[in-house]
């Protein structure tokens, strides 16, 4: 559903926020309504984005600490389309949303939010709104480029992954629709029937290693550890303590008893043993003595290494594998999407306590701790046999250096980064090669920017030069969609209904059957063309009858019965007509056929009592 101003008037944008996202949703706008006004609201004019966006036309910019009502009203959102809320603090965003929902209830809200979970609950006590994480619309670019796919066929939604593949790839009951038609078009097929591609749902399987590759896991890592090859070295010099004990004359239960009290620190001086005594007993117990520390190491770095790699794999030695620097919010979309599509991936990150290291010991990804411009990290995490290396950190030195050591290993590795300038991205594009780099900002931008205009839609997917739009379409009490089966609901070509939320809280059910009855309440997800959503978010809608129509209704009708002129019928017919939605000639019409059957009645009644005066008709049995 396309924004529609209404009145004639030109269409108003509010975008607030402080990152470069503020810039490409304004040059968005404005690109795409020539006659569109957009108010960037900003804290300050200290970032790099801001010269860009005050060069562009048709934009405001305000300058404010912080939304409050005041400034929401100065910034035009009380007669505003639409209102982005782009800003990175989750609670400071759904604060601004509700204030704006106060002064214009009508208003499309367009939140951006890490936590899915909060914005999935937060966006039903709006009218229109629309929750996005950055995070989540960005990181299925990374996974295409690191993949070697020329186009984006990833989607992330709430907890699954949506994704293109070819016929016969994936399962057949992941499949939710087949995918035909030439550049520029798409249409929508049964997932049974014939098809160019196919759109799927990934499903996690939870990593678990056989018994043999866990024991020979924990052997290399007995093997590879430096203080493990310590302690075996200090154990092999106390056998040879013993050794040497049994050679000069003591049993072999007298050597070992005394060699292990002595490693203990335990022993006592001796001054009347032989000389080679007394030097072996120093030697053990200063080997006693260096072993407590390394022990002590031992087991605090076995558990750290527990926490961290719950199954005790070895990075270094998988191949074909995807490594990911970084594990913020990025990272961890990311990683999450590529074990949702079966890909080998490995974490790496600088910061023990980032948040993706839980997230990927869940997935049962293993995680390296260290910097990613240090060679022997890259070297941990099995880079020299990667399939990619896909830099996501926070900071664009570190993946830039990180970059160019990764592309020293090999010349065919797939070398991914992340910048945070637009600017920055295009120029390393051109000076790396082979390499490809990624503004988060400029990925997040088209998706805000569907959000911002089309009604409901959460998400885009770009197919063949074509768009397909994800939306989330409420049944509202009284819409015509209350009854229907999913199956019919609108054309096959056009849409597709991939999950159905019961309720406000529940789980969405996913790939729910074609025979399932919808009720007021549920919330559909579906996938479709802009032509099949414009048409089921207008079933969808209660109907909306008009206090002012309704009234016209009931007043028309006493006029219908108590006018007894042709022209005050013809007007009160035109009343009833219009809230109708008929026409008066429509209504004029009906009038002259009414009575013109009403007449031809007449006459065949008199005709037929003539008949029975002059004896030519016989009245019926039942009459008579």
């Amino acid at each position: 559903m396309h924004v529609s101003p209404g009145g004639g008037q030109s269409p108003t944008f509010v975008v607030c926020g402080d990152n470069p996202l503020v810039h490409q949703l304004a040059l968005q706008l404005t690109n795409r309504f020539p006659d569109a006004t957009v108010t960037a609201v900003l804290p300050n004019r200290n970032g790099s984005y801001v010269p860009q966006l005050e060069k562009l036309e048709r934009v405001r910019i305000l300058c404010a600490e912080r939304l409050d009502e005041t400034v929401l009203r100065a910034a035009g959102v009380e007669r505003a389309l639409a209102l982005a809320l782009v800003d990175q603090a989750d609670v400071e965003n759904f604060h601004a949303a509700l204030r704006a929902h106060e002064l214009n209830p009508r208003i499309r809200l367009v939140i951006r939010m890490f936590n899915t979970g909060l914005g999935f609950r937060i966006r039903r006590l709006f009218s229109d709104c629309v929750v996005l994480s950055i995070s989540e619309m960005a990181a299925p670019s990374f996974i295409a480029a690191a993949l070697g796919e020329k186009a984006q066929g990833y989607l992330r939604l709430g907890e699954r992954t949506l994704y293109v593949a070819a016929v016969g790839d994936a399962p057949p009951d992941r499949v939710v629709s087949g995918l035909a038609g030439g550049p520029g078009a798409i249409a929508l097929r049964s997932p049974h029937a014939p098809a160019d591609r196919v759109l799927a749902l990934a499903g996690r399987v939870p990593y678990s290693p056989g018994a043999r590759r866990r024991w020979l896991n924990q052997l290399r890592y007995l093997v590879r550890h430096d203080l493990i090859r310590l302690l075996l070295v200090m154990l092999i010099i106390i056998a040879a303590v013993c050794v040497t004990m049994v050679l000069i004359g003591n049993s072999w239960g007298t050597a070992v008893y005394e060699t292990l009290l002595d490693s203990a620190g335990a022993a006592q001086p001796e001054p009347g043993r032989e000389p080679l005594f007394k030097i072996l007993q120093l030697g053990v117990v200063f080997t006693g003595l260096a072993m407590t520390p390394v022990i002590t190491a031992l087991v605090v770095g076995g558990v750290l290494r527990a926490q961290l790699s719950e199954y005790s794999i070895d990075p270094s030695r998988m191949e074909n594998h995807v490594v990911v620097a970084g594990l913020g919010n990025v990272g961890m979309r990311v990683v999450e999407q590529l074990r949702d599509l079966g890909v080998p991936v490995v974490g790496l990150d600088y910061d023990e306590n980032a948040r993706g290291i839980a997230l990927a010991r869940s997935l049962g990804v293993p995680v390296v701790i260290g910097q990613a411009t240090w060679e022997d990290t890259l070297r941990a995490v099995g880079v020299p046999k990667a399939r990619a290396l896909v830099l996501l950190t926070s900071s664009d030195a570190v993946n830039l250096e990180a970059a160019m050591l990764g592309q020293s290993y090999r010349d065919d590795l797939r070398v991914v980064l992340r910048v945070s300038d637009d600017d920055l991205a295009d120029r390393v594009q051109r000076s790396l090669g082979k390499a490809v780099v990624r503004s988060v900002f400029q990925l997040a931008a088209d998706g805000f920017a569907a959000a911002v205009v089309e009604r409901r839609v959460i998400a885009t997917l770009t197919i063949n030069q074509a768009t397909l739009l994800v939306a989330e379409v409420p049944v509202e009490p009284g819409s015509a969609l209350i009854g229907l089966r999913i199956a019919d609901l609108g054309s096959a070509e056009h849409t597709r209904v991939i999950a159905v939320q019961p309720a406000v809280g529940d789980a969405p059910e996913w790939q729910p059957a074609a025979q399932r009855v919808l009720a007021a309440g549920n919330q559909l997800v579906v996938v479709a063309t802009r032509l099949g959503l414009d048409e089921l978010l207008e079933r969808s809608c209660a109907p909306a009858v008009d206090d002012t129509a309704r009234e016209a209704v009931v007043a028309a009708e006493e006029l219908v019965a108590d006018a007894a002129g042709e022209s005050v019928a013809d007007a009160a017919e035109g009343i009833v007509a219009e809230a109708a939605g008929r026409t008066v000639a429509d209504a004029k019409n009906e009038r002259v056929a009414d009575t013109q059957a009403d007449a031809a009645e007449e006459t065949a009644d008199r005709a037929t009592g003539q008949r029975y005066a002059d004896g030519s008709a016989e009245p019926d049995a039942v009459g008579s």
